[in-house]
């Protein structure tokens, strides 16, 4: 084959392709009991537009291809507007010239997609039962190679762990990308020689790179080595490790209060040389997708403060965020860290929190472009002052005891003796007493009948130590209220 002037240039040029997961367009956000009546809507559409920013990312990049790993709706629940939406932006990468490599994940395999929304033929999809390759190319014509290879397969339902096994090495030096839903252990894949793994199925981004390269005398990263390829098979035991990558997007939407930091997709960039290999390591470039930022913002005031000085603190701080603000809606959950006394108790009960919602929603939550603040909650400190354990009072004695439990977090509290029989199920029992009965192994042939004790998981001990601060702070004020010492 002789290569052009032209196609060498072509096949020179940087690789660029966009790498996004876990787009659930079925699904909205959580964490959110009201919201104005005009965004009702828009709460509905939120995944939709989080995708909108993607597909739109990738046609401004003029991107070669989009990698999808998985998770991109589900078809037993997202309603017929959802795949006409996705179609549509299939459409509209197509007019871009952008292909499409689709892996599915626990629930958007090929065949669980409805036929009655055929996709458009720049959409390849990975089966779930076999390894499929596809090779990239810019232009069609016998003068012209193949820019990547890309392997992959849509998740197994029946597990989540991916064996690397199943995907075949790639020793040829041709850029090769793995694609693929579920979790996979980055050191099995050190004999692949694939170059980049684009996962899918983590509610978060993270990133692994594997054989990492050699660095030179100035600390710089060494050219990557790269077999010729001679036309014949060779054994992988003769090449040396290949640098990869294992990577994770994450999802392109934040939907719950504790989703903070990146959620977007990922623009990734290969360079080639002449013989359009990989001289250097891929560069990966996050871009953020999600319309909404969530704000956990703590607020630490003194005890002479009142309530006009917090008032004004989170006017300052919400007009500060709106200036940051640069196109996205911010819901914001405020932590006061005060102390115990007057602001304290009328922020947990004695309605201030409420009405600094209802001022602050009013001010900045009402315009098109949204702060909302979702709930003031005053932190409750790990201990109290040490005189309130001292003190030879009723709260005194109640004090002590929580702190016992709190200092002893391997003890049980026994509950049970309160709970009538027949009163609850097992499994809210389980949940009020935050442990559940397990029986001991016999390991005694005279042992007629295993025993039984309590135990609590590490999710139930942090549970109780929560609940233990927060029934210190509740007696302190209700002793406080009625002055009974």
């Amino acid at each position: 084959m002789t290569l052009t002037p032209d196609t060498i240039a072509l096949q020179q040029q940087p690789l660029r392709f966009v790498h996004a997961s876990d787009l659930h367009l079925e699904r909205t956000i959580e964490g959110v009991t009201e919201c104005p009546t005009h965004w009702e809507q828009r709460m509905l559409d939120i995944s939709q537009r989080a995708a909108s920013r993607l597909f739109r990312k990738c046609i401004e990049e003029e991107i070669d291809f989009l990698i999808l790993s998985g998770n991109v709706l589900n078809a037993n629940l997202a309603p017929p507007g959802v795949f006409l939406f996705l179609v549509e932006q299939f459409e509209r990468l197509k007019k871009a010239g952008i292909a499409v490599y689709w892996a599915g994940g626990e629930f958007d395999s090929p065949e669980d997609l409805p036929s009655a929304f055929p996709l458009p033929e720049n959409v390849y999809r990975f089966p779930s039962n076999s390894i499929q390759e596809f090779y990239f190319q810019r232009t069609e014509g016998p003068d012209t190679l193949p820019v990547a290879k890309l392997i992959g397969m849509s998740r197994n339902q029946r597990s989540k762990r991916i064996r690397s096994s199943e995907f075949p090495p790639e020793p040829g030096g041709l850029f090769t990308i793995a694609v693929a839903n579920g979790d996979v252990e980055p050191e099995t894949l050190t004999q692949r020689y694939i170059d980049y793994w684009a996962m899918g199925g983590s509610n978060r981004r993270h990133t692994f790179h594997g054989n990492p390269r050699k660095k030179g005398p100035d600390g710089k990263p060494l050219p990557l080595e790269h077999t010729e390829t001679t036309g014949t098979k060779r054994d992988k035991k003769d090449l040396p490790p290949q640098p990869f990558i294992v990577h994770y997007p994450g999802p392109t939407l934040a939907r719950t209060p504790v989703d903070m930091g990146l959620y977007g997709a990922t623009l990734v960039e290969v360079l080639l040389d002449e013989s359009g290999r990989t001289p250097e390591e891929p560069m990966l470039t996050h871009f953020s997708t999600s319309p909404i930022r969530w704000i956990n913002d703590r607020v630490t005031l003194g005890t002479t403060d009142d309530g006009g000085k917090l008032a004004d603190e989170l006017r300052q701080r919400i007009k500060n965020y709106r200036e940051a603000q640069k196109g996205d809606d911010l819901f914001i959950n405020w932590l006061v860290d005060v102390p115990p006394g007057q602001l304290a108790n009328h922020l947990r009960r004695g309605g201030l929190a409420a009405d600094l919602l209802s001022e602050l929603r009013a001010m900045y939550g009402q315009s098109e472009l949204m702060t909302w603040s979702v709930a003031i909650s005053v932190l409750v400190p790990e201990q109290l002052p040490k005189s309130s354990y001292e003190q030879q009072t009723i709260l005194g004695d109640f004090l002590r005891s929580v702190k016992h439990f709190q200092d002893n977090p391997q003890e049980l509290i026994h509950l049970g003796g309160y709970i009538p029989k027949n009163w609850a199920h097992d499994e809210e029992i389980k949940q009020l007493l935050l442990a559940e009965k397990v029986k001991d192994e016999i390991t005694d042939a005279e042992d007629k009948e295993p025993k039984e004790h309590w135990v609590q998981s590490p999710s139930q001990t942090e549970t109780q130590q929560r609940v233990l601060r927060e029934a210190a702070m509740t007696g302190l004020e209700l002793f406080a209220q009625t002055g009974k010492n």
